[in-house]
């Protein structure tokens, strides 16, 4: 059996932990660069890293039920609660069942609706910064998709509680990586604020959420949303339907996973299409087909657009990392990996791997030509993870992306600021160092 190469920086852990915390993305290259494809480091505990896609394969698809969802996960215990992301066994299986109808591709045509006339009312604000200061792309695309996420999940919400919840996404997202990352800080957080802010963080969406679902239960009303198809969901084999609290936490999980993913995904898209007129241009002559937003049938008929998409997800993963932990000792493509063992799978390497892509740091569409998927491994690019635990709105985010993107470069163009540059900074997802800034033409 082979012995995994270790990634050590110098003789004090310490060191490692911080290294990583600073700038994962560049402590991870190092890591490759050095050992290959796998190697195990040392930061607060001992982590197997990979980019094999065999590994993803033995991981989530072929040896699924030797492991179980890693601690980082668990961190979103206090926000998410038993929800899809961190539920496992049998609880996650039923809890599966009773929300995949709402990603149904009827239900998605309904959704699409809504996701068109917000988008619609987007282009039309975004108007009035055409020509002026640049825009913090972020946040644009934040509002955007935490609007369709909002709107699709609750129905109407009104500005107060939306402009709350979206400070309230930022602020818990550091908070959350802060205390795996950095573990030292624990102390200084539970008495400088950031511990008490967090829980009235909490406090407040708890009771957005709770009181939703009191209101709706007590209307008599059935709206055409995600919520109530919550509230409807009944188990087939037990007859059971989902009390207000597991309501609560699959409703807040699908708004988390939701809006942030996406938002991010489109950030990225639009940062390297201000450097790409060529790639521009033949999303524009797509675009010709309809007017302000494509219907769904458009879309269709857009999949030059579906590749750049695509290709903004292989590059600029969201979901840039997943972590499992193995339940068994087992074996994965010859090294030993004993019960307990934390395995740290990079999204971002394996989709960067030069043993897997051609000039993997380009950005290139064609990536996605549908012959060249059609002959490229299905392990090689995961921006939704695989197996019976792929992301639930995959294609949900996928075509919010194409439809938002699609009606963006209609209308504008973005431009960067001469000699301008922006740095990655992965959290929860792959944000920018400092934001995206760029004008609308």
């Amino acid at each position: 059996m082979r012995s995994i190469p270790e990634f050590k920086i110098g003789p004090i852990p310490l060191l490692s932990a911080i290294r990583f915390a600073r700038d994962p993305l560049r402590f991870l290259r190092l890591g490759f660069d050095k050992c290959g494809d796998t190697f195990r480091i040392r930061l607060f505990r001992e982590f197997i890293v990979t980019r094999d896609p065999a590994f993803f394969r033995h991981v989530l698809q072929q040896h699924h039920k030797n492991f179980k969802k890693g601690n980082s996960v668990k961190m979103l215990r206090p926000v998410l609660g038993n929800g899809l992301v961190i539920s496992d066994g049998d609880f996650w299986l039923r809890q599966r069942r009773l929300v995949q109808p709402a990603f149904h591709r009827e239900r998605l045509l309904e959704l699409f609706i809504t996701m068109g006339e917000l988008t619609a009312a987007f282009i039309e604000e975004l108007e009035q910064f055409r020509g002026k200061a640049a825009i913090d792309v972020d946040a644009k695309m934040m509002g955007i998709t935490s609007d369709i996420a909002l709107k699709t999940l609750f129905g109407n919400m009104n500005t107060e509680d939306k402009e709350q919840i979206y400070r309230q996404v930022s602020r818990t997202q550091t908070y959350l990586v802060t205390r795996v990352r950095k573990p030292y800080r624990l102390p200084l957080m539970a008495v400088n604020g950031e511990d008490r802010r967090f829980k009235s963080d909490l406090a407040y969406f708890n009771s957005l959420v709770y009181d939703f679902i009191r209101k709706r239960r007590l209307s008599g009303e059935t709206p055409n949303d995600l919520l109530q198809l919550l509230l409807d969901s009944i188990d087939e084999e037990t007859g059971e339907q989902m009390n207000d609290e597991q309501i609560r936490d699959e409703a807040i999980t699908m708004f988390a996973a939701g809006h942030e993913t996406s938002a991010t995904g489109l950030s990225w898209l639009l940062w390297e299409l201000s450097a790409q007129p060529e790639i521009v241009a033949r999303i524009r002559k797509e675009s010709e087909i309809f007017d302000t937003v494509p219907g769904f049938e458009q879309l269709i008929q857009m999949p030059y657009t579906r590749q750049v998409v695509e290709e903004g997800l292989r590059l600029y993963p969201p979901a840039w990392t997943m972590t499992r932990e193995s339940t068994v000792d087992q074996e994965i493509e010859g090294y030993g990996i004993p019960k307990g063992s934390s395995v740290f799978m990079s999204i971002f390497e394996l989709h960067r791997n030069p043993n897997l892509w051609e000039n993997p740091t380009a950005f290139d569409p064609e990536n996605f030509q549908a012959e060249t998927v059609k002959n490229r491994a299905k392990f090689n690019y995961l921006p939704f993870g695989a197996g019976p635990r792929i992301c639930i709105g995959q294609q949900f985010a996928l075509m919010e992306m194409q439809l938002v993107l699609a009606a963006l470069v209609k209308r504008f163009d973005f431009v960067r600021e001469p000699g301008s540059s922006v740095g990655m900074h992965p959290q929860i997802v792959l944000k920018s160092t400092n934001g995206i800034k760029l004008y609308t033409r």
